[in-house]
């Protein structure tokens, strides 16, 4: 009877002994003998072993997807099994998982506009309602004196009193040291 060939294990995938993925898994890919049978354990601090049993292919190639990683370092080991020789070959491999870091979204940029009434409006009646739109979280003040306090979306309203004639109508957005100025004139002619 022929002696069984040596038994070998030649990680490809991670390339290091030593990996760090942004992703909670890890491909570990590997030959060996053809037709072996491979257990692939890993663990974490955070999580109980996993294990998982592969064979390998006809040209001793096999491969696994090792999930779910727990964030930091996860101990991965691959024990490929000879059983005409009871010989094993073990690898272990540490494989650390960072999260990408979340980036917040760029910000909004401050944006202010009058909606209600539209430039140049003619009105009959003094009191008249403003309304408009800004940046969520940001503040209003018209007239330079009214403060108006935006809903959660950024839409605003306020009323104002106007004089007979043309009236400028100011509105200011503020956003920390961020300023943005719109402007109407409505025309109140209480004789109409």
């Amino acid at each position: 009877m022929p002696a069984p060939a040596a038994l070998f294990l030649q990680v490809h995938e991670p390339a290091a002994d030593r990996a760090v993925v942004s992703e909670p898994s890890v491909r570990v890919s590997a030959s060996t003998l053809p037709w072996l049978i491979t257990q692939i354990r890993h663990s974490s601090s955070a999580q109980p072993d996993q294990l998982s049993i592969v064979q390998a292919d006809a040209s001793g190639d096999f491969s696994a997807d090792v999930q779910p990683l727990a964030e930091g370092v996860n101990v991965i080991e691959i024990i490929t099994y000879h059983g005409a020789s009871d010989q094993t070959v073990r690898r272990f491999l540490a494989v650390t998982y960072k999260p990408a870091p979340v980036t917040d979204p760029a910000p909004i940029p401050l944006f202010l506009n009058i909606s209600r009434p539209a430039d140049g409006a003619a009105v009959t009646d003094p009191i008249l309602v403003v309304s408009g739109a800004t940046t969520p979280n940001a503040r209003v003040v018209l007239q330079d004196i009214i403060p108006v306090e935006p809903d959660e979306l950024g839409q605003w309203q306020a009323s104002i009193v106007l004089e007979p004639g043309k009236n400028q109508i100011n509105a200011q957005a503020l956003r920390g040291a961020e300023k943005v100025d719109a402007a109407i004139s409505v025309t109140y002619d209480p004789d109409s």
